[in-house]
């Protein structure tokens, strides 16, 4: 099993993240949950597709599919092969790529062959040939690079300085009444650019990013107790993390724990 990100080259810095690749030959294994972290992504699948998981159904995702915003948990079985590529979007700049607006996809996963199938076919063709890695992610890099072109959007600067200083500040140190006061807009038309650029409020980009903060440090530090990440995300209580947890994760921390063995200690201790 080998995970890696790579930065994204100049053309795309502005829009895209990072690159990331997943490979494992190791067979399909247990469903893996997803939890929402406020970019939206382009997914390509070199191998076997993977599959979406909603209780006793579930749906294979095309090969070539953008993923918006994520509100509450995903469950994806990895197919028996796996090789994916994902362009992780920038909040605000997803947008630029797909051309339409983000709230229409939030939550959901839509087909980039029923989108511009020419497009897609050659993309998946160049892929499908390409010798290795560095190859296939150029391939979809050129592809990113031209839809950017062809949308003819540009993108919202006073949402994407919004959502910088959301990520730069931190969710614990911004409420949505301070980003409202620095757009200098209304509340009602600033949400509304923001869901059409970035698929989801001010405030649940905020909700958002404010749990990863506890979420990645305690995957990254399972020492770290989650009170202490907790505290330096913003939250003030233990009720608001449960909440947050039971909305994004799909259970409580003690719960999440117990599947998780590494991190049990950090997430309960008190």
């Amino acid at each position: 099993m080998h995970y890696a990100e790579l930065e994204p080259g100049p053309a795309l810095a502005r829009y895209v993240r990072c690159i990331w690749s997943f490979e494992d030959e190791g067979g399909a294994g247990a469903p893996q949950r997803i939890v929402p972290d406020g970019r939206p992504e382009l997914v390509v699948h070199c191998a076997e597709p993977w599959r979406e998981v909603d209780g006793s159904a579930t749906v294979t995702q095309p090969r070539i599919l953008f993923a918006g915003q994520l509100t509450r948990p995903l469950w994806l079985q990895p197919g028996a092969r796996s090789i994916v590529i994902g362009v992780r979007f920038h909040p605000a700049a997803a947008h630029c790529f797909l051309g339409t607006p983000l709230d229409q996809v939030t939550d959901a996963r839509i087909a980039i062959a029923a989108l511009w199938p020419q497009e897609a076919s050659r993309m998946l063709a160049e892929v499908d040939a390409a010798p290795g890695m560095p190859e296939r992610i150029a391939a979809i890099e050129r592809f990113v690079e031209r839809r950017i072109a062809a949308s003819g959007v540009t993108g919202d600067e006073l949402v994407g300085r919004c959502v910088a200083a959301m990520m730069e500040t931190g969710a614990g140190a911004v409420a949505v009444d301070e980003i409202v006061s620095q757009s200098g807009i209304g509340r009602r038309q600033l949400e509304r650019r923001f869901r059409k650029s970035v698929g989801i409020s001010p405030g649940t980009l905020l909700d958002i990013v404010r749990f990863r903060r506890v979420f990645d440090a305690i995957e990254h530090d399972s020492a770290r107790p989650w009170t202490d990440a907790a505290a330096a995300a913003g939250y003030f209580d233990q009720s608001h993390l449960v909440r947050d947890f039971r909305r994004f994760v799909g259970c409580t921390p003690t719960e999440f724990a117990a599947a998780q063995p590494g991190l049990a200690t950090a997430l309960v201790e008190t």
